[in-house]
């Protein structure tokens, strides 16, 4: 269990933490009054400080700051993933923040079995996932919160303009294999990627990817689960850019 804790609260050079982190650090740690912790903003600081407060009844407490880090920003690694049925985005959220994307957009495709139609349903789901890639940054000591988008259809992606540093790949079984010399993706790069459901993308959905840039490539001869596919697809991006 991480003893990280996470803040979205920080004025002036104090930090307050809500009812998640008071369960954590005072209820399960036991920390007190006077305590040094460790904690993230998700917006590229660490920062250590003093616990200076505590409200048992309201479930709060405050942390005045005594030493700040700042973090390099990465460069841009963005995941459009089909939306999966089950728990499944939970596991995929997790390790892709381990594994340092910096934006995530679950898709809704022609063969995605989930449908969220009613607003109070998405962002219950939207507000759950935030939790979870809270926790994965506590976890991994990773000082950036991707931002979790809203599921959405291929068509309606909101994509940044291709720059020349630009690197958009479709990952589908039916693609050939390219040699990794062939992605020419450095450090710098700014990649966005998209996996698709169980069954992958149907051709037609292919070719819109392909319209917006973005390259159909074979993840080798074996048929990866999502949950698989994603692991593997980040780690082979990362170790490109050398950001193990």
């Amino acid at each position: 269990m991480s003893r990280l804790a996470f803040t979205e609260a920080i004025t002036e050079n104090r930090a307050a933490f809500a009812e998640n982190e008071f369960q954590h650090q005072i209820k399960v740690l036991r920390r007190q009054q006077g305590d040094l912790i460790k904690f993230l903003d998700g917006r590229g600081v660490q920062y250590e400080g003093r616990i200076v407060s505590i409200d048992k009844r309201k479930k709060w407490f405050q942390a005045e700051i005594t030493k700040i880090r700042p973090a390099a920003p990465p460069a841009p690694l963005h995941l459009l993933v089909a939306l999966p049925k089950g728990g499944k985005l939970d596991s995929i959220i997790q390790k892709a923040v381990e594994l340092g994307v910096t934006g995530i957009t679950p898709l809704l495709t022609e063969r995605t079995e989930v449908r969220l139609k009613a607003v109070n349903k998405i962002c219950a789901r939207m507000e759950h996932w935030h939790k979870i890639a809270v926790a994965a940054i506590k976890q991994s000591d990773n000082p950036y919160l991707p931002i979790i988008s809203e599921p959405r259809e291929i068509t309606r992606l909101q994509l940044e303009p291709a720059a020349e540093n630009s690197r958009r790949i479709v990952f589908h079984p039916a693609a050939a294999n390219i040699s990794l010399n062939e992605l020419n993706i450095d450090k710098n790069a700014i990649v966005t990627l998209a996996l698709g459901p169980e069954g992958g993308f149907t051709e037609s959905e292919i070719e819109q990817f392909k319209s917006l840039r973005f390259l159909p490539v074979g993840l080798g001869k074996r048929i990866l689960r999502l949950e698989t596919a994603v692991v593997s697809a980040l780690t082979l991006i990362q170790y490109l850019r050398n950001s193990f």
